[in-house]
C-alpha cells in the first residue's frame, strides 16, 4: 500500500506552521526578522545613581565611647544634636545635689497621669536635659549629670511608681540616676 502525494502536504504544512509558531518566541528569530521589543530600548531602565554624601548615613556623634583614662563621658562633652525632640535646661552638667537618691518613686496616680506629670516636672529641674518621651511605654529620656536613663512609669496596686531604667533595660538605684528620682520626687511635691 502506497501513500499518496496528497495526503503528505497537509501534513508538511501543519509541520512547518508549528516549526514557525514555535520560533515565534526566539530571540533569534525576532532579531532576524526585526521584531525587537520596544522596552529593552527604554532609558527608564537605567540604574539608581546615588548623589554624592547621601550613600552612608550620618554618624557623627551616634555612639560615643567614653575614654577610659579622661573620666566619665557628660553631656556637656557632646556636640549640639539637630536631632530635635529634646530641651536642654541649664548648661553642662550639674554639681553634684547632696540629695540623697531613691531607687523608685511610688505615686498615686495612674500609670498615665504619673507619665504625663513626670513629663511636666522634668524641664523645671536644673540639670536636667529632656530627650524622648514615649507615651505607649509611659517613658522619658532624661540626661543629669551626664548620666542617659529612661524614667517609666510602671502601674502597681497602689498606683503606680517611677523607675529609671539605664542602657541595658535594668533598673538603676545608685548615683546620679537615683538623685534625679529624689528630686523630681521634691519637684512634684511642689
Amino acid at each position: 500500500m502506497t501513500v499518496s502525494k496528497l495526503s503528505l502536504r497537509p501534513l508538511l504544512c501543519g509541520a512547518l506552521a508549528v516549526a514557525l509558531v514555535s520560533q515565534a518566541g526566539c530571540a533569534w528569530t525576532r532579531s532576524k526578522l526585526g521584531m525587537d521589543v520596544e522596552y529593552q530600548k527604554s532609558t527608564e531602565g537605567k540604574p539608581l545613581v546615588v548623589p554624592a554624601g547621601l550613600d552612608t548615613p550620618s554618624t557623627g556623634a551616634a555612639i560615643m565611647v567614653p575614654d577610659a583614662n579622661n573620666g566619665p563621658l557628660v553631656s556637656s562633652d557632646l556636640p549640639p544634636s539637630n536631632l530635635g525632640g529634646g530641651a536642654s535646661v541649664g548648661e553642662g552638667p550639674a554639681p553634684a545635689s547632696g540629695v540623697a537618691g531613691i531607687a523608685e518613686l511610688p505615686l498615686s496616680d495612674s500609670a498615665d497621669e504619673a507619665w504625663r506629670r513626670v513629663g511636666a516636672a522634668l524641664p523645671g529641674i536644673a540639670g536636667v536635659r529632656v530627650g524622648d518621651s514615649a507615651k505607649l511605654l509611659n517613658s522619658h529620656e532624661a540626661t543629669y549629670r551626664g548620666v542617659t536613663v529612661l524614667l517609666r512609669a510602671e502601674p502597681t496596686t497602689a498606683g503606680s511608681r517611677v523607675v529609671a531604667l539605664g542602657a541595658d533595660g535594668q533598673p538603676v538605684t545608685t548615683g546620679a540616676p537615683a538623685e534625679l528620682l529624689a528630686l523630681l520626687r521634691d519637684k512634684l511635691a511642689e
